[in-house]
């Protein structure tokens, strides 16, 4: 199954670049990085000051999708990343926000369950 917006939730999240976009721990909000690791609970987010374990319940993260298939189907639930003047970027690039609670089991259970997809 290919890695879509659609399919995110259901897939492998290690090697994705993610943002915190909403988070209980105002702290976390912003930290930006690519996944590493990943348990039950938790992402490991390896940051530019070093790698966060940043819980999943409570956050909202954004994943970045950057291939052919992640630009193909843009569409409701994804956005073009605005730069600082606040347009978007041009880049193929396909953005989803998941809500990490739909996130919460292990890895490898979500993957073959297929967790249905609850981005936006």
């Amino acid at each position: 199954m290919a890695l879509t917006p659609e399919t995110l939730a259901r897939h492998e999240l290690v090697g994705l670049p993610v943002r915190v976009v909403e988070s209980t721990d105002r702290s976390q909000v912003g930290i930006a990085g690519v996944v590493v690791s990943e348990t039950t609970n938790t992402l490991v987010i390896e940051a530019d000051t070093g790698a966060k374990r940043i819980p999943k319940a409570g956050r909202t993260f954004e994943f970045r999708l950057v291939d052919e298939a992640a630009a193909s189907r843009k569409g409701a639930g994804t956005a073009p990343e605005p730069d600082e003047d606040g347009c978007s970027t041009g880049e193929d690039a396909a953005y989803v926000t998941v809500d990490g609670g739909k996130l919460l089991s292990r890895p490898a259970l979500r993957s073959e369950n297929g967790v249905e997809s609850q981005w936006r």
